[in-house]
């Protein structure tokens, strides 16, 4: 019996470790297709806030807002484009629900009007305030910019997501309802000059 050569039996050795070890492994893997689709196409994998939802509760607000009388009357009283910045929106439901999906579709549509003007809201103005006392110590005089000098809004706007859930008896079937509202209130008087609202049903069959 001719003895194989030391270098042989190693690799016969790997090969037989790979067929029985690792092959098999490939084999149970599972395979995984990615389909991109039109973000505006609505599809809904369970009953819980989506991202669909998000961005019909900001085309419903962000038409119902910039179409109201409180805009220009605004203007009238007061002269020039009300400032605004973004407070609030709780989330009053038993899912997570990230509300910056609508609300800042809301800023966007805000700013790009040219009717409304947008400043930086609380989870944000402090990255800019570091900034700018940074300059005082590092930047060239001429482009320092002040400190305490920022522009005060005039309106806030809040809201709340809340919900309500019904459930059969035989837990086959679920009514799932979501109801978005957000206000825009006087800063200086606690006025409130528009109230947004966005309701949302979802029906769940469960069938088998």
């Amino acid at each position: 019996m001719t003895r194989l050569p030391r270098f042989a039996r190693a690799a016969t050795i790997l090969a037989t470790v790979f067929t029985l070890g690792v092959l098999p492994a490939l084999s149970g893997c599972k395979s995984r297709t990615v389909t991109r689709v039109d973000p505006t196409d609505i599809l809904d994998l369970d009953y819980r806030f989506s991202d669909d939802d998000a961005r019909m509760t900001a085309e419903t607000m962000i038409a119902d807002a910039l179409s109201r009388p409180w805009l220009e009357n605004w203007r009238e009283a007061n002269g020039g484009r009300p400032i605004v910045i973004i407070g609030t929106v709780r989330n009053d439901t038993r899912d997570y629900i990230d509300t910056k999906l609508f609300t800042k579709q809301i800023e966007r549509e805000f700013v790009n009007s040219q009717r409304i003007r947008l400043v930086a809201a609380r989870d944000e103005r402090g990255e800019l305030r570091d900034e700018r006392l940074a300059m005082q110590d590092w930047s060239r005089p001429e482009t320092v910019k002040r400190a305490a000098w920022e522009l005060g809004a005039d309106i806030m706007m809040i809201g709340r997501v809340g919900e309500n859930v019904q459930v059969s008896r035989d837990r086959n079937r679920r009514v799932q309802y979501y109801q978005v509202n957000l206000e825009l209130i006087d800063l200086e008087s606690n006025e409130k000059l528009w109230i947004g609202e966005k309701q949302i049903e979802k029906r769940v069959r469960d069938r088998g």
